[in-house]
């Protein structure tokens, strides 16, 4: 049995058979995941306490060795597959630690008040949209697009640009999914997935030429030591931005 067997999420979260797992087997492992032929499988931990002990030990229970199961061996070009390893997930302290307080540079209290007055305007607008109508979409008409726009203007996205953007990271985070990505795992990695980087990489040079106070400008000028970061470590920065700010309302 596989947890990544996605007949078992059709529903929602499979709670009874997490239940049972915690209490035959709670570190249980995964493999034979349908559409990742590449993919050795993973391991799944199911209690608290060993999740707690996992997530702090991270020099037994690496991030970066491994990295997360996104692609591996054989899906990806060589030079892509290391890059995701600068993503901020698949790193270790301390590179790991410095790399997240960047990001919350862009999220502190006071940077948060600056753009209230916005995101109320973002809310009003799209609320706006629905002014008369009895029924709508809760998430592809409200939650979707004012979660994306709200990322995207501390990230100085153009709001003409939020539907690119958000079916960008659908098809990102839907590797396996057949509708999005209907020429499977290796249209996305060959195709998909360079033209993803090259998109997010043009997103660098504006900025390093006219800097803004836009979390992707933060990024571009920020130094670690004494050093800034590379191109690569900068788009990986991009993407989970993206990605964190659209994924809670796919």
């Amino acid at each position: 049995m596989t947890v990544a067997d996605m007949a078992l999420w059709v529903d929602g979260p499979p709670h009874e058979l997490f239940a049972e797992m915690r209490g035959k087997c709670p570190v249980h492992w995964s493999s034979g995941i349908a559409g990742m032929p590449g993919e050795v499988g993973f391991w799944s931990i199911t209690r608290a306490a060993d999740l707690e002990t996992v997530s702090r030990d991270w020099k037994t229970f690496s991030s970066h060795l491994q990295g997360s199961i996104d692609i591996t061996e054989g899906d990806m070009p060589e030079e892509l597959r290391e890059m995701s390893h600068l993503d901020l997930i698949n790193l270790d302290p301390p590179k790991h630690d410095r790399l997240k307080a960047l990001f919350l540079q862009g999220f502190t209290a006071p940077r948060i008040a600056e753009h209230e007055a916005k995101i109320k305007e973002i809310v009003t607008t799209v609320l706006d949209r629905l002014d008369g109508r009895e029924t709508c979409d809760l998430v592809s008409e409200v939650s979707q697009p004012i979660v994306a726009r709200v990322i995207h203007s501390f990230m100085g996205i153009p709001e003409e640009d939020d539907l690119k953007w958000a079916g960008h990271m659908k098809r990102y985070l839907g590797r396996d999914d057949p509708d999005l990505n209907p020429g499977g795992i290796e249209e996305w990695a060959g195709v998909f997935i360079p033209q993803l980087i090259e998109e997010a990489m043009a997103l660098i040079e504006p900025r390093r030429a006219e800097p803004t106070d836009d979390l992707i400008s933060i990024l571009v000028h920020a130094e670690i030591d004494g050093e800034r970061l590379t191109d690569e470590d900068i788009v990986m920065g991009i993407l989970l931005l993206f990605a964190a700010g659209n994924d809670s309302t796919m």
